[in-house]
């Protein structure tokens, strides 16, 4: 597995106050995978992800906090909002635990085939909020800077690595580890995010949320 707070892998010149927009788990979800991310712990090549701490990324935005306006926040969340009410609540089935390359993760896909497949064929309405939040970042933010690639899949990280290692023996602990639950997406979150390299955490400060409203026809 690779370091994932290794400069080279995300790539970001600043460790805090990047803007992203999540959609945070439930509790039950929470509570689901708790005992799975407590066996990761014991690993000290992992640093597992508290509760509070879960989240499913939708979209990063290749801007920071400090680099723009806070009228261009306030023009991000009203179209946030607006994605949000064009939108029913969803739920996406999740099953793990699944070794990725710089974490461990509950995967949006069944029977986790290899390779894991693309979000727009399994989960269209997954794929419509990464689009239309995409599409409003480069409307509001310009289009000087490349957004990131999106998330493959919709997944939600238990651990991450915080060295290179070798992930043999986690993957001998968590062999017959089976977890299926389900990530209810309710509400859109705009955060700036925080990356401690040191804790091994991804942390944030919310700056809007948005309940998805639109009743499904």
């Amino acid at each position: 597995m690779r370091n994932i707070f290794d400069p080279s892998v995300l790539k970001w010149p600043w460790l805090r106050d990047s803007l992203h927009v999540y959609v945070l788990p439930d509790p039950q979800f929470a509570t689901s995978v708790q005992p799975t991310i407590d066996a990761i712990g014991v690993f000290p090549d992992c640093a597992p992800v508290t509760s509070r701490w879960l989240h499913a990324t939708v979209t990063r935005i290749p801007w920071w906090r400090n680099e723009v306006t806070p009228s261009s926040l306030d023009r991000y969340s009203d179209a946030l909002a607006a994605i949000a009410s064009a939108t029913p609540p969803f739920e996406i089935p999740m099953s793990g635990p699944v070794i990725h390359t710089s974490s461990v993760l509950m995967a949006a896909t069944p029977d986790h085939p290899n390779p894991l497949p693309d979000s727009s064929t399994l989960f269209p309405a997954w794929q419509a909020l990464v689009d239309h939040t995409r599409e409003a970042a480069t409307h509001i933010f310009g289009p000087t800077r490349q957004l990131p690639p999106p998330p493959a899949f919709p997944h939600v990280s238990l651990a991450y690595a915080v060295t290179d290692c070798d992930s043999t023996p986690l993957e001998r602990a968590l062999e017959y580890r089976s977890v299926s639950t389900t990530l209810t997406v309710h509400t859109l979150h705009f955060l700036a995010v925080h990356q401690d390299p040191q804790a091994g955490t991804f942390t944030w400060d919310p700056i809007s949320s948005h309940h998805l409203t639109n009743p499904a026809t």
